[in-house]
C-alpha cells in the first residue's frame, strides 16, 4: 500500500473519530518525513496512489480527491485569490509532476493532466490537458493506472 496514502488514512481515522492532536500529529509526520502537506481532513478515494511519497506536493484541506487516482510529486491542489470552490478531483484521474490545479475546477473521470500543467478550468472526462494554462491535447481512450 502507498506509503502517503496509509499515513493520510490514519491521521484521517483519528480527525474523524474526534482525536485532532494526534490526527494533527500524523500530518506533521507526513510534513517532515515526506515535504508533503496532506491535511488530515482532505477527502481522498480509495486506491488513490503518490507515486515518490508526494514529495513537495501541497493541497487544500477541502480538496476532493477520487477513487484511484495517481498524483506525482509536487502538486498543488488550492484555491484561488478572489475565487470561491476549491478542486474537486474525478476518479481515475493521473496528475503529472509539479501540476497545479486552482479554485472551483472540476476534473472528470479517467482525465489526465500533463506535467507542469495549470489548471484553472473544469476538465472534461476523458480529456487530455497541458500547458500553462491547461488546454484540451487529445481524449484519453486508455486508462490503465487505476485500480
Amino acid at each position: 500500500m502507498d506509503k502517503i496514502y496509509t499515513c493520510w488514512k490514519i491521521s484521517n481515522w483519528f480527525y474523524r473519530n474526534k482525536m485532532r492532536p494526534i490526527a494533527a500529529l500524523g500530518r506533521f509526520v507526513i510534513r517532515v518525513v515526506f515535504s508533503a502537506d496532506i491535511p488530515y481532513n482532505l477527502t481522498i478515494g480509495k486506491g488513490t496512489h503518490f507515486p515518490h511519497c508526494a514529495l513537495g506536493s501541497l493541497f487544500h484541506p477541502d480538496t476532493v480527491i477520487g477513487n484511484n487516482c495517481h498524483i506525482l510529486h509536487g502538486v498543488t491542489c488550492g484555491g484561488r485569490g478572489g475565487h470561491n470552490g476549491l478542486p474537486v478531483i474525478g476518479n481515475n484521474v493521473w496528475i503529472g509532476a509539479h501540476a497545479i490545479i486552482l479554485g472551483d475546477v472540476k476534473i472528470g473521470n479517467n482525465a489526465i493532466i500533463g506535467a507542469g500543467a495549470v489548471v484553472l478550468s473544469d476538465v472534461d472526462a476523458n480529456a487530455v490537458v497541458a500547458g500553462n494554462p491547461a488546454k484540451f491535447i487529445k481524449w484519453n481512450t486508455e486508462c490503465n493506472w487505476g485500480g
